[in-house]
């Protein structure tokens, strides 16, 4: 099984149309991934104090992203949760402490375990460089399709990292 099918569900797919307002965000976020049984409760709360402690907004060549996380602990199944931001969120910009982004994608990652993690950040981190597929990504207003465009992404290159 390819890592990305591991992590990337249908389900977790997201057109969020609330105003920039990160507490909210996150409530939603927390919520959600109760309900399908991603999380524990305790994750709202870590979740907050994660990214005041350790913001992870990204700016990109073409469209700024987030990438909120927490502890292991407080995640019960591995996930990316994808979601598109309407109207652009405020985050701390990653390795600042008084810098912000309008961040217009998050992709809110549940690890549980480290075995993954590597290859699924690099994988991430090649994509979001990658200003055409960002570009094609944010045009994107379907759900279905947001997701098929990242797994087919992620597939592809898992593939080339094989060869």
């Amino acid at each position: 099984m390819l890592v990305a099918d591991k992590f990337l569900k249908k389900e977790l797919v997201a057109i969020y149309e609330q105003e920039d307002d990160q507490a909210v965000f996150f409530s939603y976020l927390s919520a959600r991934l109760t309900e399908l049984g991603y999380v524990e409760n305790s994750y709202l709360e870590a979740i907050l104090e994660r990214e005041a402690a350790y913001p992870t907004g990204l700016k990109t060549p073409s469209i700024n992203v987030a990438i909120p996380h927490t502890d292991p602990q407080h995640i019960l199944q591995p996930f990316i949760y994808i979601v598109k931001l309407v109207s652009p969120v405020t985050f701390g910009e990653m390795g600042t402490d008084n810098q912000f982004i309008s961040a217009k994608y998050a992709f809110c990652l549940g690890f549980n375990k480290g075995e993954d993690q590597l290859v699924l950040l690099q994988n991430l981190m090649a994509m979001f460089m990658d200003q055409a597929f960002m570009e094609q990504l944010e045009t994107e207003t379907q759900e279905e399709k947001i997701f098929d465009l990242v797994i087919n992404y992620f597939n592809k290159e898992e593939e080339c990292q094989r060869i």
